[in-house]
């Protein structure tokens, strides 16, 4: 029989239980983590460190080299560019406008299909398919409805003596953000039905007792026992459409002028036209922006959200 010291001796040569399941972790999330690490990690160090620098797409490919401009392309973007703010003014107005009127259009149909109606699941399904179609397939679909000319929308306004509207030109704002709410009811409404099934009914039931109407019982009862969920719409809601770039660049191209130029699509523009160095700093101003307006919008709600029976 193997004494204890010889017994020792062949545990140093193996791992441990814990050991062998720490290496087995990290072995089965390393894929994750490659990819992170070149395509998520690698992108985001790299653009902080061209954004000190002045150089294009041509420069990149014939090897040239790079002009250090240190915080010079920031100064320019925040000092220089008057149609960087008429984008940021742009996006925040598209923002709230499409974050609150989209909550409040999907929490109603959520409203309505939570109760007992015929051919439920076939309407939930139809509010839903727009979601799941391609946006450039929407785009080109909206842009028909839109057009001047052939226009479906003027169509029907003719039946009722309206002058045809330039959806594209003055309005174009305004029929970004239709084609946008349509396209986002499904998936908000689907997350909204999901928290009014699970507000106690012997609470509504009680208050209803009580003589509690229906729009007391949503204010004072469904929405405080939901506010997580509204919360969870409206932030990432927020951090989406501050980023919105394809709606605007199918529908409208960011015209007429800069109407509708928004902080994503002046990225894409500089990168394309006028310096890698300023594209990325642009990029990370907008990052920026997004990330202190999430940040704003929690300390405001702060207190305001409930989350359940832990809540303090």
């Amino acid at each position: 029989m193997a004494t204890i010291a010889e017994k020792k001796i062949k545990r140093k040569g193996k791992l441990s239980l814990a050991g062998r399941e720490t290496l087995h972790f990290y072995l089965f999330i390393s894929p994750w983590i490659i990819g992170f690490t070149a395509f998520t990690l690698f992108p985001i160090l790299s653009s902080v460190y061209f954004s000190l620098y002045d150089f294009t797409k041509l420069d990149l490919a014939m090897n040239n080299a790079f002009i250090f401009v240190g915080f010079d392309n920031y100064v320019q973007i925040l000092t220089q560019n008057p149609d960087f703010w008429v984008a940021v003014g742009n996006t925040f107005f598209y923002s709230f406008v499409r974050v609150f009127l989209g909550a409040l259009v999907s929490f109603i149909f959520a409203v309505l299909l939570n109760r007992k109606i015929p051919g439920k699941k076939i309407l939930r399904t139809l509010i839903y398919i727009p979601a799941i179609l391609p946006i450039v397939g929407s785009a080109i679909v909206w842009q028909g409805l839109f057009d001047t000319r052939f226009s479906f929308f003027n169509y029907l306004l003719g039946f009722l003596h309206i002058g045809p509207i330039d959806w594209l030109g003055n309005n174009a704002m305004g029929s970004v953000l239709l084609m946008s709410i349509w396209c986002g009811i499904g998936p908000t409404m689907i997350i909204f039905l999901a928290a009014l099934q699970s507000v106690p009914q012997e609470l509504l039931e009680a208050a209803e007792i009580d003589g509690a109407g229906v729009f007391t019982r949503y204010v004072r009862i469904v929405l405080p026992m939901i506010s997580s969920t509204v919360m969870y719409v409206l932030v990432t809601g927020f951090i989406g459409t501050l980023q919105a770039y394809a709606e605007f660049d199918l529908v409208t191209g960011g015209g007429p002028g800069i109407k509708t130029t928004t902080m994503s699509m002046l990225v894409i523009k500089s990168l394309n036209n006028i310096s890698m160095g300023f594209a990325c700093a642009m990029a990370w101003i907008v990052g920026l922006i997004v990330m202190v307006f999430t940040l704003v919008f929690f300390r405001i709600s702060k207190g305001k959200v409930f989350y359940g029976a832990g809540d303090d």
